[in-house]
């Protein structure tokens, strides 16, 4: 690969200028002269055959092609620094980095408990932030993952074929309501699917999941009565009701025990692969390797799940 015949010392000056929209400003941010970031910006101008920064009144403002670098020269930087700041070795008993996973509180729920126990045990000076997920998961899953470390989510919830990825482990799908509900029988029909009124977990997430996927395959778009930023909560909004849920097996517990019975769909919905996602520029850290390796480890040695199907 062939870079351009551009001195990538401009780069840095070009972010300032971008940024600070003032030559002066962006000469003291990057410590150079007024006249040498003058003569930085000439060469930029003639590199790019565009002005960059054009006079407006009495401020400097960006034009179309300098808008457009803005973004891509900030990731960039980025990019360059966790590059040079690489370090050959990672040790686990000596670091105190600060790792930073977004999940949902299912996944915090199931795999949280074993993933704090084997990084505190491991990397004992380390600390470990859990995040909930924003709407970036859906909107810009690769801006989200500049800011984090890991994110753990389904495969399916959008397609970044060139972002590392690694699967944990694997959950369903399972549709319950309150016991007392006689709305519906032990089996559900498609109109039944259709018909019925949900409590439902992160909206916006799942209009890309591949279980409501699956469900608008077949024409059933189901209607949400009740939303919550929550799966760990699903299961106790729908006592008392005739409303249907679905939630992960994993957090369903022995539903014999409880207030809940098991209800068929009619379909066979796709498995729900919880996934680890990084960050392209992160895979040169060792320090990120490592954790996900402890990410990978855990997941692995979670026990399957033994939700009741009592009725």
């Amino acid at each position: 690969m062939e870079l351009p015949s551009l001195d990538l010392n401009l780069v840095v000056v070009l972010h300032a200028l971008l940024e600070e929209r003032n030559v002066t400003r962006a000469g003291e941010r990057v410590g150079l002269s007024q006249p040498g970031t003058s003569a930085a910006l000439a060469r930029l101008r003639r590199h790019f055959d565009d002005p960059l920064l054009e006079r407006v009144g009495t401020v400097y403002e960006l034009t179309p092609l300098a808008q457009a670098l803005q973004g891509q020269v900030g990731s960039t930087m980025e990019q360059l620094q966790r590059v040079l700041a690489a370090q050959p070795r990672f040790d686990p008993l000596t670091t105190d980095r600060r790792f930073t996973v977004a999940c949902s509180d299912s996944v915090l729920t199931v795999l949280g408990p074993a993933l704090v126990a084997a990084i505190t045990g491991a990397a004992p000076r380390a600390s470990l932030d859990f995040r909930s997920l924003d709407k970036r998961v859906a909107t810009d899953p690769l801006a989200l993952l500049r800011d984090i470390d890991v994110l753990i989510v389904p495969r399916g919830l959008f397609s970044l074929p060139d972002v590392p990825s690694a699967e944990l482990y694997r959950d369903r799908w399972v549709c319950a309501t309150w016991r007392g509900n006689t709305a519906v029988g032990d089996r559900l029909t498609l109109e039944d699917v259709a018909r019925a009124r949900w409590v439902m977990p992160f909206q916006e997430l799942l209009m890309a999941s591949p279980a409501d996927a699956a469900l608008a395959t077949l024409g059933v778009d189901r209607h949400c009565a009740v939303r919550v930023e929550s799966f760990t909560a699903l299961d106790r909004l729908v006592v008392g009701t005739e409303l249907l849920v679905l939630f992960h097996e994993r957090l369903a517990g022995d539903l014999t025990a409880g207030d809940l019975r098991v209800v068929d769909l009619p379909v066979q919905l796709p498995p729900i692969t919880e996934t680890a996602w990084s960050h392209p520029s992160r895979q040169l850290d060792p320090g990120h390797r490592w954790l996900v390796d402890v990410v990978t480890r855990v997941s692995a040695g979670l026990p399957q799940p033994t939700a009741s199907a009592s009725r």
